[in-house]
């Protein structure tokens, strides 16, 4: 695991760490996280196994539904440019209050990322974060 500190560009991309593009792969998915404030980028293995969990599981349940909405329907596929960075939409942005300019912290975990902007880092160290969806007691492999 490791915390790393970026900026979001004019165009909305940021760099991915270099440690990271290697457990990355060039393909990534970018999309909002359990936790309010936080975007998650997953690779693209990784991402397939969270789709193939929320298939497997019975859609008759309001918390799956909506969980899946909100992970797989807001999920933004991505490449990596010459440079190393990936490019997500203003719309993502917003969600953990984030635009161009904005300082975020990226913390990585193996082939998964979680983005939050670093104002809100500051302000939740030692805090939990408010949880938009529970998820507990469903096989949902991944996240």
């Amino acid at each position: 695991m490791a915390r790393f500190m970026n900026k979001i560009d004019a165009k909305g991309r940021f760099f991915v760490p270099a440690k990271a593009r290697d457990k990355m792969g060039p393909r990534m998915f970018v999309t909002v996280n359990q936790d309010r404030n936080y975007l998650s980028v997953y690779s693209e293995a990784r991402f397939q196994e969270i789709v193939d969990s929320f298939n497997a599981q019975p859609m008759t349940t309001p918390e799956i539904r909506n969980a899946r909405r909100a992970i797989l329907g807001e999920a933004l596929e991505c490449e990596l440019d010459s440079q190393g960075r990936i490019s997500v939409t203003s719309e993502l942005w917003e969600r953990i209050g984030a635009k161009p300019s904005t300082e975020i912290c990226i913390y990585q975990y193996a082939d998964m990322l979680e983005i939050c902007t670093s104002t809100y880092y500051e302000s939740s160290k030692g805090d939990e974060a408010a949880t938009s969806f529970s998820l507990q007691g469903y096989d949902i492999r991944g996240l």
